[in-house]
């Protein structure tokens, strides 16, 4: 899907599917994308780094490999109400 362009900013959709135990703002789409809810309610795409070797993200300021990860993902079910 391209993305649509609203005055000052870029609207695009993206699909939750995979949830952070422990980081509700933190998620992945179906492309396996990492991204963060902001506080002002922005979504932010946060890139994988490389710690000595390591690939991995930053959640809080803390670095969590993908071996550390994989076992915090929880399927994303939408609340229902």
């Amino acid at each position: 899907m391209l993305p649509k362009f609203t005055g000052r900013y870029v609207q695009q959709a993206i699909e939750r599917v995979w949830d952070i135990d422990g980081f509700p703002d933190y998620f992945f789409d179906e492309k396996g994308q990492f991204y963060r809810f902001t506080k002002r309610g922005d979504v932010k795409r946060l890139p994988r780094t490389v710690k000595r070797y390591t690939q991995g993200y930053t959640l809080k300021s803390r670095f969590y490999s993908l071996a550390q990860l994989r076992p915090l993902l929880k399927r994303y079910s939408p609340v229902k109400g």
